[in-house]
Parts: structure tokens; C-alpha cells; sequence
């Protein structure tokens, strides 16, 4: 996991999520994010996307939309962001961002529709031309034209995460494609796809077969006589992957875990960014040598969790120096008690007795965080290495929770 990586490149981040934890100022359960890391981390993406020639749209669901992070990526009230789902464009929206890209991953629903038409976000992507009918009849309604990026797919070749499939067959882009344009209300503007970068075990930016899929889309438009204005490339995104992506023939990326500085790559060799994200909990009780912590934000489904080359180390203790000297493994998270990973984690466990690891100690851990598929919090912290700041306590929608001040 991440934790060695943190300690090397950021350790400041993890004493100040530590001292916060040993002070009651967070609670357990929460992850905790380096604003300033992130901010610098934003600023060497958009260096090296300007330099290629690529567009960003940054992805802020692992980050709980959090609109103090969200301002860090965009500044106040920007447009450059993804809403993979409503409820992405709900928490941009009501912190008073703009949406760039909405629905690559879950499309508009049908109730939701009126409301992000009217919003005018730069791009929705669509995986059908039911979808589109119904965005062209509300934005004609409304008197506006809303650009839309089709959502293409290969099921022969293209490669999908679980519940992630879907789009407009490539066999049948032409005549759905045509049938798209001709809606009063929208317009076609380009292609889009996920994932269109594979990590490699050489540790090296690698194409899906979807990203051929979408150059080949691409070229159907152009044929068609469409101006294509987006094709858009999303998965894996970082620094190390943006030339690779542009000479490929992307025009826009979405970086999530790049400005986090948690991608795959960022385990395996020290890329620009650095890691800004730890998780803080609690150990709550024992059975026989195990510690159970608080849990809410294990993201179990990331394979990373399983890979037995990354150790699973935590800092556990209940003074800063302890955290920063003793270590447990941890070992699991869910609802059973047989080891291993699954069902809800009400708890995770580490390795611990109630003499090396007592019911109350602050245990930090390093892993990459999904937060809107979790119950945990978020803390944003600023001056790390200095006088730490804490900018609040959020939940999963970037609301301030005044619990906690």
C-alpha cells in the first residue's frame, strides 16, 4: 500500500493526520488530505497537459467532491471537472462549481435531466440514442443546445470494469451517430471511453483495446462530415501518462488519483506528484491478537488490497512518537470474522494485542481511497510541515460537518 511511500515523500501528512486524530479533532473513520500537496500536484498536471496540448477535466468522487480540494484543482466556481454520477454534479453544483464533463460512468437520470440542461455543462456523454432523445427535448425546451460526447463500445475487444459497460456499438456509430445529430436541442461533439489506460506490470502507460475503439469512433464522426472537438481518454491519468495519451490522440483526460499522487505507477517509481491522502481510525476492541479498527473506508475491490508484493503496514499508537515507531499489519475488513476481505466493513483488524495496540490508539494507514463508495470522512489540511491547519471535517458530498471544528 501506500503508507511507505507517504513516509518517505510526505511524512509531514502523516504527523499532522496523527496529531489531529491524537487531539479528538478528527474522528476515526476519515481520510485525511494534504491541500497544499494537492495543489502542487494539480499545478505539475497542468504544466505537462499544457505542454501536450491536453484539456482537463479533474475528478473529484475519491475526494468526497470536496470543495475546498475541488477549489484547490479548478479555483472558485471553475468548470474543469467530471461528474461520473448525479450525485458528482449535485455537490459541484451546490458548492458553486461548473460542470465540465457529467456521465462518462452513469448516465443523466431521466428526473435529473432538466436541471443539469440548465446548469449548461460543457459536455454529457450519452451511451445511446434514447439517452440523447431525451437530453436534445429538454435542451430544445429550454432554448439552448447542449454538446454530448458519445460513449462508444467494442464488447468484442474493449475491456470493462464490473458494471461499466454499456455505449453505442462502433458497428452501428454511423447510423446512431446520424440519428443523434439530426435532434433539435444538441450537438455531437466527440467520443469517450473507460478505461482508456491500462496499468502494466512493466509499470508503463498502456492503450485498452477501448482506446482504439475510440480513435476508430473518431474517425467515423469526421468521416460523417462532424466536427469531433473532444476525444475523451480517461483512466489512470497522471503526469507520467499525458504525452502518452496525447500522441495517442486524446484531447481531454480526467485525473482523480494523479492529483492524489495514488495510481499504480506512484507505488512502483517517484513520479511528480506526491502522495496527499492517508486515513485515520481508531482501534475499538480485541479478539484474541487482533486490533479492530473503525472502519467505513476500506475500498475493498481495489486489487491492490490483495497484492501480496505491497505489505499492509499501519502506524498504530497513542503519542506521535509511538505512531511514528511502531507498526502492525492490517489484515481485513467486512462483517465476518473468518479473515480476508468482504461484506461491510463495520470494522477492519491489524495485528495487535491490548498491550501493543490499546482500545483507543490512533492508527494511520496509506491505501488508495475511493470515497464516495464509502461512509468515511474527509479532512482537508493545510502548513503540514509547518503549523498544520485543519480547513474542517466533510462528508461524502463535501459538507461541512459542524460536529467537528
Amino acid at each position: 500500500m501506500f503508507l511507505e511511500l507517504l513516509r518517505r515523500r510526505n511524512p509531514a501528512l502523516l504527523t499532522a493526520a496523527a496529531d489531529l486524530a491524537l487531539q479528538r479533532r478528527i474522528p476515526p473513520n476519515t481520510f485525511v488530505l494534504d491541500r497544499d500537496a494537492i495543489a502542487a500536484n494539480a499545478a505539475v498536471i497542468r504544466a505537462e497537459a499544457d505542454a501536450v496540448g491536453l484539456a482537463l477535466y479533474f475528478m473529484t468522487k475519491q475526494i468526497g467532491r470536496n470543495p475546498v480540494i475541488t477549489e484547490a484543482l479548478v479555483g472558485a466556481g471553475g468548470g474543469e471537472t467530471v461528474a461520473v454520477d448525479i450525485a458528482d454534479a449535485n455537490a459541484l453544483l451546490a458548492h458553486g462549481f461548473r460542470l465540465g464533463h457529467v456521465g462518462n460512468l452513469v448516465q443523466v437520470p431521466t428526473i435529473d435531466i432538466p436541471r443539469i440542461v440548465a446548469a449548461e455543462p460543457e459536455a454529457i456523454s450519452v451511451f445511446s440514442a434514447a439517452k440523447a432523445r431525451q437530453i436534445a427535448t429538454e435542451a430544445h425546451r429550454q432554448g439552448r443546445t447542449q454538446d454530448l460526447l458519445i460513449r462508444v463500445a467494442d464488447p468484442a475487444r474493449d475491456t470493462y470494469l464490473p458494471g461499466m459497460d454499456g455505449g453505442v456499438l462502433i458497428d452501428d456509430l454511423r447510423t446512431t451517430a446520424a440519428e443523434i445529430a439530426a435532434l433539435p436541442g444538441v450537438r455531437v461533439v466527440g467520443v469517450t471511453t473507460f478505461p482508456a489506460l491500462a496499468y502494466s506490470e512493466a509499470a508503463k502507460p498502456v492503450p485498452t483495446a477501448n482506446f482504439a475503439t475510440l480513435l476508430r469512433a473518431r474517425d467515423i464522426l469526421e468521416g460523417m462530415g462532424l466536427e469531433v472537438l473532444q476525444v475523451n481518454a480517461p483512466g489512470n491519468t497522471s503526469v507520467y501518462t499525458l504525452r502518452t495519451q496525447a500522441e495517442l490522440g486524446a484531447t481531454h483526460v480526467e485525473p482523480g488519483h494523479g492529483f492524489l499522487g495514488t495510481t499504480p505507477y506512484h507505488l512502483v517509481q517517484d513520479l511528480p506528484e506526491i502522495p496527499a491522502a492517508c486515513y485515520v481510525t481508531e482501534v475499538a476492541h480485541h479478539v484474541g491478537d487482533r486490533a479492530y479498527v473503525y472502519g467505513g473506508g476500506f475500498f475493498v475491490d481495489d486489487p491492490v488490497w490483495l497484492d501480496p508484493e505491497f505489505r499492509r503496514t499501519v502506524m498504530v499508537g497513542n503519542s506521535l512518537e509511538e505512531i511514528h515507531e511502531h507498526r502492525e499489519e492490517f489484515h481485513g475488513a467486512g462483517s465476518g470474522t473468518t479473515g480476508g476481505f468482504g461484506g461491510i466493513d463495520y470494522y477492519g483488524y491489524i495485528s495487535g494485542t491490548p498491550q501493543t495496540a490499546p482500545v483507543g490508539s490512533t492508527v494511520v494507514m496509506g491505501f488508495r481511497i475511493q470515497s464516495f463508495v464509502t461512509r468515511a470522512n474527509i479532512a482537508v489540511v493545510s502548513g503540514a510541515g509547518e503549523r498544520p491547519v485543519l480547513h474542517g471535517v466533510f462528508d461524502q458530498a463535501g459538507n461541512r460537518l459542524p460536529t467537528y471544528v
